[in-house]
């Protein structure tokens, strides 16, 4: 019985000097795949004597070595992808994001693990076959989830999150060399399509407030607080996430604290600084500080998870539409005014343009301006806090 090849050596001519490099072919279909240098698999292999490999059977040595050793194929590259996938964001046993919070307390929370592996199960499972492998995935099987994504009509931006449900799984398994090529690296990219943004009027957000005010009982605490507070200071949903009580202080002003604003949380990247890193601040009035502070679990975050570490960004966002819902904002008038949870942000900033707040004094607060335009306002700072709490403590009166 003839033995399939495995793997082929070959010389490539660089500029001064000719070097081997190695095609291995692929377990399932026989078909080659990128090529890799000798003297980088030598590297991985631990063998550093700094010298380049001349000889071709050293070059075929090497190339064994390394395929025996699991750094070209490995058990894991043989699970079933959507298993890998989905034991990347088990919280309880995934190594990455053991390894991720080592090295950075909070980075990824048991919420967005939790979300993560949602997406897997409900819009990738469906679309590909159930038996493939780690290292039989193709470019071709990453785009056709994303087309099938885009023919349902999901937003840009939810199909990126989703995307990253399996794109980042596959770059962790190239790194730790349990497949030879990450085929998400050449996939369809998604961009982001940005339209107008809408605004909520006066007399809706009053509807949000006696919402959260009547069912405060009914809704979990730090989804109350969150909303309250993107609600009354016009933060980002990332900001409000990322919120520590160590950036809460007294003000200068009676009866009102102030927030500083110097984080967010991103799914791409966990906590780092805000838009743009301009960290900026918002005064609230302090029966509100008081309820973040209560609120607040061991480490300090103000709005916790039911289990721990930071809430996620879609839970919060469908807490928000199940409260629109019941005030006779649905799904069919959010899409017609594109109302997001980011329109509280606009809201706050548009209530504050009518009840004629400067326009300086609401661009200090709600983080619009370029580093010179920061500069030439820095020392109003105070003042402009002041004067848009005006707006934060007549919202809050109502709850």
């Amino acid at each position: 019985m003839a033995h399939r090849t495995e793997f082929y050596i070959y010389k490539r001519k660089k500029q001064k000097a000719s070097y081997w490099y190695v095609c291995y072919l692929d377990r399932d279909s026989g078909k080659q795949m990128s090529a890799k240098s000798i003297d980088v698999l030598k590297e991985r292999l631990g063998l550093w004597d700094f010298k380049s490999v001349t000889r071709r059977d050293e070059a075929v040595i090497i190339a064994k070595k390394a395929l025996d050793s699991g750094i070209i194929f490995s058990n894991e590259a043989d699970m079933p992808f959507l298993d890998y996938c989905l034991l990347f964001w088990d919280w309880g046993k995934s190594e990455y994001i053991k390894l991720r919070n080592a090295s950075k307390a909070g980075s990824i929370g048991k919420e967005y693990a939790h979300n993560m592996a949602f997406f897997i199960r409900k819009h990738v499972a469906p679309r590909i076959p159930a038996n493939l492998r780690l290292h039989s995935v193709r470019t071709r099987h990453l785009d056709e989830i994303v087309i099938a994504l885009k023919d349902e009509g999901l937003a840009s931006g939810t199909i990126q999150l989703i995307t990253l449900s399996f794109s980042l799984p596959l770059k962790e398994a190239y790194r730790k060399g349990y497949i030879a090529d990450n085929p998400a690296l050449k996939m369809m990219r998604i961009f982001r399509e940005e339209k107008e943004r809408g605004c909520f009027s006066y007399e809706e957000c009053l509807s949000i407030l006696d919402y959260l005010k009547k069912h405060r009982e009914e809704l979990f605490p730090s989804y109350y607080l969150a909303i309250t507070l993107a609600m009354v200071t016009g933060m980002r949903s990332g900001e409000v996430r990322a919120l520590n009580v160590r950036d809460i202080e007294r003000s200068r002003y009676d009866g009102l604290w102030k927030i500083n604003i110097v984080h967010s949380l991103s799914p791409y990247s966990g906590l780092k600084g805000t838009k743009g890193n301009y960290g900026r601040a918002a005064l609230i009035p302090e029966r509100l500080k008081n309820e973040l502070v209560a609120n607040a679990d061991k480490t300090g975050i103000a709005l916790p998870s039911r289990w721990g570490g930071y809430i996620s960004s879609p839970t919060l966002r469908n807490t928000f539409y199940s409260i629109l819902d019941a005030i006779g904002i649905d799904s069919k008038v959010r899409a017609e005014r594109n109302l997001t949870f980011h329109s509280l942000r606009h809201s706050f900033s548009t209530l504050g343009r009518d009840r004629d707040i400067p326009q300086e004094d609401r661009m200090v607060v709600m983080g619009h301006k370029s580093r010179e335009v920061n500069d030439r306002y820095t020392h109003i700072s105070d003042e402009a806090l002041f004067k848009v709490s005006t707006l934060t403590s007549e919202l809050f009166s109502r709850l």
